[in-house]
């Protein structure tokens, strides 16, 4: 018998998926506004660095490795909603849009 025979994991594999995508909308809409303006831009940037996505590190303490995990987790969803907003491109090149 496994944690998944009685039901362990059902609160967490099913969650509230209308309210999930709502958050999630509301972060890409954000991250849209902050991508319009290079100074936002720049603390998306600042962040991903600050979370290693850009990073590859390889350290002996394995503390350390599950704390960088858990750094580039954010890091990597942060990208993820840059993406999704379409201002990946304008972050990671530092690009200047017109009209700024």
């Amino acid at each position: 018998m496994s944690a998944s025979d009685i039901g362990y994991f059902d609160d967490y594999e099913s969650p509230d998926t209308k309210q999930d995508e709502n958050q999630r909308s509301m972060l890409v809409n954000a991250i849209q506004l902050m991508g319009k303006e290079y100074v936002g831009r720049e603390f998306l940037r600042w962040l991903m660095e600050k979370t290693k996505v850009f990073e590859q590190e390889f350290p002996k303490d394995l503390t350390l490795v599950a704390w960088n995990a858990g750094l580039r987790t954010v890091g990597l969803e942060i990208l993820s909603l840059c993406s999704e907003a379409n201002v990946l491109q304008h972050v990671l090149t530092k690009e200047v849009i017109e009209n700024e």
